[in-house]
């Protein structure tokens, strides 16, 4: 992965290796498959990971102001908003052995080259996540029996009749399979880590190449791991800064981040009333970030089961600052069809922040987990 270390701020802001568009390295040929972020050569046809064609249709396309990656179960979309002249987010995206990876970086604005930091902070932590994905291997697929224990009793069917399955499917389900093996919710804790290494190193090369103060962004990451034979299928999240990440669920609806900014940790330490977190004149006061001009990065990580199906959310400001609470984010979600992708989910998340003003670059990235 190579980052153009003298491109604008005003620079396409989608953190991804686009095949067939200057994405390879010159000096190696080295690129990235645009699926899930394996070494590829300028010169291949497909991926031979996930065999993805190469010469065809990219799953990323757009411009600074407006761009979208559409990876089926996983997509997103960064838009400049209403009010900025530039956009200083990005996003990363990959789908390596049926774990599903979201980054998103915004930029501060009040630091000069933030657009292009998160832009390379997104690219390396991704693919350092994919990296890590694909050195564990993709583990054993196996059946899982969903026939009643010997012995079960009759309250134990009446929970099927008080709680049904989703029946939101046309055609009927395959038997469910879980991952033996692979990429753990742990390894995705310990991943996390790294990639925000990494990417802390590259914005301070970035800073140490342009002689100026140094830009920084915060970061959110999800990584979703299938389901194994022991429980169901866990989402990772690690964030530095208020970058978010959001689960909702088929009977509840969660935010799994807690924000780095001085309202938000007066507020927890009982300083400030909760209510006033968000709206408190330093609510946007960020006290933890990525950048050439902090020492500690480490991020905050987490791990969630998945109740299925769940639509996973990771978004910068630009959309929490009109869609705060998990139940109004569900209920966003909820305008639209049952059988809708993730792409529709993003755009529609990013058209209604738009028609609530649009006056923050805004980023979604969303991951439906159905199976």
């Amino acid at each position: 992965m190579t980052v153009d270390l003298n491109a604008h701020d005003d620079a396409p802001t989608v953190a991804y290796q686009l095949t067939g568009s200057g994405a390879f390295d010159p000096d190696d040929d080295l690129g990235r498959c645009p699926v899930c972020a394996a070494p590829v050569y300028s010169d291949d046809h497909y991926c031979e990971l996930c065999g993805h064609p190469l010469e065809g249709p990219d799953p990323a396309h757009g411009d600074a102001d407006h761009s979208e990656v559409d990876l089926g179960e996983l997509a997103g979309v960064c838009d400049r908003g209403v009010r900025h002249t530039t956009n200083e987010d990005a996003m990363g995206l990959a789908v390596v052995y049926g774990t599903l990876i979201a980054v998103v970086c915004d930029g501060v604005s009040t630091t000069p080259g933030s657009g292009q930091a998160s832009a390379a902070a997104a690219a390396t932590a991704m693919a350092v996540l994919a990296d890590a994905v694909r050195a564990h291997g993709p583990g054993r697929p196996v059946h899982l029996d969903t026939r009643p224990p010997r012995g079960a009793s009759a309250a134990d069917d009446m929970l099927d009749i008080l709680e049904p399955a989703y029946s939101g499917y046309d055609e009927p389900r395959t038997a469910p399979r879980a991952i033996v093996g692979g990429f753990s919710p742990e390894d995705a804790e310990a991943a996390l880590h790294a990639a925000v290494d990494a990417a802390q190193a590259t914005i301070a090369q970035l800073s140490a190449v342009e002689g100026r103060m140094a830009p920084s962004c915060t970061f959110a990451a999800a990584i979703v791991t299938p389901p194994t034979p022991d429980g169901p299928g866990m989402v990772t999240v690690g964030w530095v800064g208020d970058s978010r990440v959001y689960l909702l669920g088929p009977r509840w609806c969660e935010r799994l981040t807690s924000d780095d900014t001085w309202a938000a940790e007066a507020a927890r330490a009982g300083l400030i009333p909760a209510n006033e977190a968000e709206t408190h004149r330093r609510a946007h006061t960020l006290t933890r970030w990525l950048g050439g001009d902090v020492e500690d990065v480490a991020p905050h990580t987490e791990i969630f089961p998945i109740e299925m199906p769940a639509t996973v959310l990771v978004c910068s400001d630009g959309l929490w600052n009109y869609a705060s609470r998990p139940d109004v984010m569900a209920s966003l979600v909820n305008q639209l069809p049952p059988h809708c992708t993730a792409i529709d989910v993003a755009r529609h998340l990013v058209d209604f922040a738009i028609d609530a003003g649009g006056h923050d670059n805004i980023t979604v990235v969303a991951a439906r987990v159905d199976h």
